[in-house]
């Protein structure tokens, strides 16, 4: 595959007219001006795009149209109650729509037909934003790739993804995300992949999906979208994804390491020097984050490439460069201490592979120090899974622990039961006070593991060691 041009399909605001049902008043040289951007947040309107009126539980975005066009707007999707509270210079300019929400997404739904592009469709427990990422890398060598944006990979986020494209892209990438049954279905109708990919199954929103058997069943719901000449790439490794593609009797590839992968690592090593390398056939590939579960991000994207005739020499390079995304897994020292920022999210999943990463950059036990905080959405598998962390912990050989937020005791309770002695074990209330906590319990060469939930911020313990 080379790159070459394709015929570019626009975004317009005749385009959001038609496709979302709409009426508008507005001339016909405005309904003809391609639109920048559809946000769903007035502050961050610029000159040529469009804002989305949402309503929500806790607000009513019909409240800031007007401040939209004075940012910039040139258009409004509002819904036939809120066109009335759009002040009277702006209403010929809007779109009126029954449901706004419905309407972005069917709008979305439509552009992602109009462009006629190869989608790619991700979701799973743990490593969707990687997986996405080290696929667009690879592809963005040789053609034009549109993939979902920062973190965007809701009900809300997918559409206005897809509506960011520029309309000449030849692929898209785009994540999925869900802590319900059903919620994966309807974005896996918007994007319609082509090809569907799973990363996993694990414990994330286990709570909210009520078992691990539901979250199964959400995260195969991506296939309810799938061309009628599309597949699914799957982990091998996960017993889960291969019982669930063998009831469902849907076209799959597997990739991993055991045998009944199509696509295949072999020879895996890991250093804390070297990072990640490892065989794909005669392709030897090598990666500077040194995290066994960054291999099961790279498979589908060396598999993808490859189908598109992309050349291997390419594709090992491109992975060569690859670094992790922001709070990804990313590794700095400071004051002599070597920090990996795992701060994005966190579930007992994603905490497993982050503790396994420690354990493989830290060869010496006594080095290890993991500073954790809540994993939310666990509901009834709240106190459970906590000590559990816990005591996982322990088991890998990490010798000092903070643990962090409400659940901290739990994770402590867990690592007493293993044996460690609670004076290497803290517990803080906030990220704030673990920070003052870690001032005062970490060493130089020591490796600190800084891994929770978005919402405990742990960044900042790191952030509060200066450079």
């Amino acid at each position: 595959m080379g790159k070459t041009d394709k015929s570019n399909t626009p975004l317009t605001l005749n385009s959001l007219i038609k496709w979302g049902n709409g009426n508008s008043e507005m001339s016909e040289e405005l309904r003809a001006k391609t639109v920048n951007t559809v946000w769903n947040d007035s502050r961050k309107v610029q000159q040529g795009d469009v804002f989305l009126a949402l309503r929500t539980d806790n607000d009513d975005g019909h409240r800031y149209i007007e401040s939209a066009f004075q940012n910039g707007a040139i258009s409004a999707i509002v819904d036939k109650s809120g066109i009335m509270e759009v002040p009277e210079q702006f209403r010929s300019d809007c779109i009126v729509v029954s449901d706004t929400l419905e309407a972005v997404q069917t709008m979305a739904a439509s552009y992602r037909k109009e462009m006629g592009l190869l989608v790619i469709g991700i979701t799973g427990s743990n490593g969707k934003t990687t997986t996405r990422t080290f696929i667009s890398s690879i592809f963005k060598q040789v053609i034009k790739v549109g993939e979902t944006y920062t973190n965007w990979n809701n009900h809300i986020g997918v559409p206005l993804s897809i509506l960011r494209f520029d309309g000449d892209e030849w692929a898209g990438v785009i994540e999925m995300g869900a802590n319900h049954v059903n919620e994966i279905h309807g974005l896996s109708k918007i994007a319609a992949p082509d090809i569907a990919v799973i990363t996993n199954i694990g414990y994330a929103h286990v709570g909210l999906f009520g078992s691990l058997e539901n979250t199964t069943k959400a995260k195969f719901e991506i296939a309810d979208g799938l061309s009628s000449d599309g597949f699914m790439l799957l982990n091998g490794d996960d017993p889960r994804l291969v019982k669930g593609a063998s009831e469902r009797g849907l076209k799959t590839v597997f990739y991993g390491t055991s045998p009944q992968c199509d696509i295949r690592a072999e020879n895996v090593e890991i250093s804390a020097q070297t990072g990640l390398k490892f065989t794909v056939d005669e392709m030897e590939i090598s990666l500077a984050m040194p995290g066994k579960h960054f291999m099961y991000c790279i498979l589908p994207a060396i598999y993808l490439a490859r189908r598109c005739k992309i050349p291997d020499a390419l594709i090992a390079e491109t992975i060569a460069n690859l670094k992790p995304a922001s709070m990804r897994g990313m590794v700095e020292k400071r004051q002599g201490i070597r920090f990996i920022l795992d701060c994005y999210n966190a579930n007992p999943s994603s905490m497993s592979n982050a503790i396994s990463y420690l354990c493989d950059i830290t060869p010496n036990q006594k080095q290890r120090v993991a500073v954790v905080g809540d994993m939310l959405e666990l509901e009834q598998y709240t106190e459970e899974l906590h000590v559990k962390l816990g005591a996982e912990l322990v088991k890998s050989g990490v010798h000092k622990i903070i643990a962090v937020g409400n659940y901290s005791d739990y994770i402590a309770r867990g690592a007493i039961n293993e044996k460690l002695s609670s004076e290497l074990i803290h517990t803080a209330k906030d990220a704030a006070e673990a920070l003052e906590i870690a001032k005062e319990f970490l060493n130089e060469d020591e490796t600190v593991l800084l891994k929770g939930s978005r919402g405990v911020k742990l960044e900042k313990v790191f952030e509060g060691f200066s450079s």
